[in-house]
């Protein structure tokens, strides 16, 4: 234990400035370089496997349990020093594989394998056995004894992944476990002890912040080893349930690096002073944000979803100050009480932003339509969200250690992943990660069929066609996907087709425990599936007997998203492993998309098609610079704080 400790800790990358201007432009150009080179290594690591894996197919089950035993001990003993043996590595693990789980993986499984052992960001098709590639490169990471962790987007992906795999892992002499969200710190570290752990971005994040908290001053390699040679229970007793970071292989890349990035992880911890006053001063704030005028009181600025103070609405704010309980009662606090349940007002709804369950705010993650729970909006918006519902007040927090998760994945030494949706995000994969992206090619050919989006002038005439679409393709008992922006969204579609007598199932953040289900039916004759972003990923979509001659699964998409990369994860779901499938996008000109981001000359029919593309750019590149700031802003606070405690 104390062995591995001592490595795990000092073997943290040491940061790199992220570069701007025209280093930005040179180490563009350096890293595509780089990747050429990595991608022939990759290439030729590909032929090698395959040349092999017919030597490997012909021995007993008994002389390749010796033989991963034996590469096991080299991977372990000299974990520098493996590269020449990991082509013969991993036709072995393949072997395992096949024996063990009864999965041949096919060669593009073992180039995806490659790439992630060689530090890239693998973009794989939907449908093209994820979960497989990355247990592959994960058993030779876990051959190293340093510490691996299969990073996925739920914790209901962490708990399956594991099980799915875990034959292989014994099959070749690793163990493996999983940290999801309800457990114990003494669960967790022993799913942390294991050489390849599965968990989440939020969970491993969370787990660092709080082992670095427990940790206080003793953050140091050398002082926390000189701790556990004298006292080696004092692991147990300071709650520290990690054993480092070395290797991270993350799944759905592009959610968790980039769309989970956009705010930092916050540990908190109740603020001192009771909530009455606060509930009585959120509760007055909201009473007056919900008679106040757009226009007159304050400016909505559509699209940043920000509002400004106009004059007559700060004096209304500043006279109300004089009602507050006396810690609320100063006229700054009062006017960002008073600009807070405003905001909640014009930009958080109920059944987009957020839901509301047993009296409680739960807050539905944007880009995955998942609920976030445990996850609390700053600055009290939160609480205002919460006297908008006239549901109890939560406690202000105190911030007690934060960090963005884009800082969080450069510490690691070994970094790798993939993703259905990786190119149009290359340059930020390599910006920020230093990863660059390698297309593997599809096992057969897509044949899906992407048809031309449909435009509408208004809202009323999109969802009518949606409808109709719908329909039309049901009765030629096709199974339908449609996707929708929001928990409300896919509620109000549902009931439209149900007026017209068409059952659907409905997958958004309010039914999210019958996810597995509701996507295991989804392929089948005749169903119809309504989802929000969630769209059961990770979970593939499987087409029931004679689907293929029908045409497939057909997916609708009722909007644009601001990320072209969540468009084309939702038409992923169709034309998996070379089956048919189509998939078409309904857009009216009152789309979040267009008001918020569209020029005003190409919010038009005339010109929807084109005002689409700049508004998606325009997004893309907003949410970008946003993320950016999170990462500077974090490094300025890390930097003046001296929070990290380096060697």
């Amino acid at each position: 234990m104390t062995a591995t400790w001592e490595h795990a800790l000092c073997d943290v990358r040491e940061l790199e400035a992220i570069p701007s201007g025209l280093d930005a432009v040179a180490h563009s150009i350096a890293g595509g370089l780089r990747g050429l080179r990595k991608k022939a290594d990759v290439r030729r690591d590909t032929a090698r496997v395959e040349a092999l894996a017919a030597s490997v197919r012909d021995i007993t089950d008994g002389e390749l349990r010796i033989r991963l035993a034996e590469l096991r001990d080299h991977f372990r003993r000299h974990p520098d020093d493996s590269e020449s043996r990991v082509p013969v590595a991993l036709a072995s693990v393949c072997e395992a594989a096949s024996r063990s789980l009864g999965m041949r993986p096919y060669l593009v499984q073992v180039m995806g394998a490659l790439a992630l052992r060689h530090g890239f960001m693998a973009e794989m098709a939907t449908g093209e056995g994820k979960s497989l590639t990355a247990a592959l490169a994960a058993v030779l990471a876990g051959w190293s004894g340093r510490p691996c962790h299969v990073i996925t987007v739920n914790d209901y992906l962490a708990r399956r992944d594991p099980e799915k795999m875990r034959s292989l892992f014994d099959f070749c002499g690793v163990t493996v476990g999983c940290v999801t969200g309800p457990m114990e710190p003494r669960e967790r570290a022993l799913g942390h002890a294991a050489d390849i752990t599965y968990t989440t971005s939020k969970e491993i994040v969370a787990d660092f912040l709080r082992d670095r908290l427990a940790l206080g001053s003793r953050q140091r390699a050398s002082q926390w080893t000189a701790r556990l040679l004298w006292r080696p229970d004092d692991m147990v007793r300071e709650s520290v349930v990690m054993r480092g970071l070395h290797t991270a292989i993350v799944d759905e890349a592009d959610s968790v690096l980039i769309d989970e990035a956009v705010t930092p992880l916050i540990i908190a911890g109740s603020a001192e002073g009771g909530a009455g006053g606060a509930s009585e001063a959120f509760e007055a704030a909201w009473r007056l944000a919900s008679g106040m005028e757009s226009g007159m009181d304050y400016r909505r600025d559509e699209r940043f979803r920000e509002i400004e103070l106009l004059p007559p609405g700060i004096e209304r704010a500043e006279l109300l100050s004089e009602r507050m309980p006396g810690p609320w009662r100063g006229t700054v606090r009062c006017r960002e009480l008073v600009h807070q349940a405003v905001i909640a007002r014009e930009y958080f709804h109920r059944g987009k932003q957020y839901i509301v369950r047993d009296g409680e705010v739960i807050i539905v993650d944007d880009f995955t339509g998942r609920l976030a729970l445990k996850r609390k909006w700053r600055h009290g918006l939160h609480q205002a969200v919460e006297a908008k519902e006239g549901v109890p007040i939560s406690p202000l927090d105190e911030t007690l250690a934060r960090l963005s998760f884009q800082r969080f994945y450069r510490l690691f030494r070994h970094i790798s992943g993939m993703s259905g949706t990786a190119l149009e995000a290359a340059s930020e994969f390599w910006q920020i990660y230093r990863m660059p992206v390698l297309t593997i090619p599809t096992n057969r050919p897509c044949r899906r069929r992407d048809l031309p989006d449909r435009i509408f002038s208004t809202g009323e005439e999109k969802w009518s066609a949606v409808a109709d679409e719908i329909a039309a393709v049901h009765a030629t008992q096709r199974p339908v996907l449609a996707g929708t922006r929001s928990v409300a969204a896919s509620e109000a579609l549902a009931a439209t087709l149900r007026a017209r007598g068409l059952v659907c199932s409905v997958l958004n953040a309010e039914r999210e425990s019958e996810e597995a289900q509701i996507i295991a039916q989804a392929g089948q004759r005749g169903r119809i599936t309504i989802s929000t972003n969630m769209a059961g990923r990770g979970t593939d979509i499987l087409l029931g007997d004679g689907i293929a001659e029908l045409g497939g699964l057909h997916v609708v998409a009722t909007e644009r998203h601001e990320s072209r990369r969540i468009d084309r994860q939702l038409f992923g779901r169709a034309g998996r492993q070379g089956d048919e499938g189509s998939a078409q996008a309904f857009l009216s000109l009152e789309d979040d998309l267009f008001r918020r981001f569209a020029p005003a000359l190409l919010r038009s029919s005339q010109f929807a098609r084109i005002g689409c593309k700049v508004a998606q750019r325009k997004a893309q590149r907003l949410a970008f610079l946003a993320r950016r700031n999170v990462l500077q802003h974090d490094t300025w606070l890390d930097e003046s704080l001296a929070f990290a405690g380096r060697e």
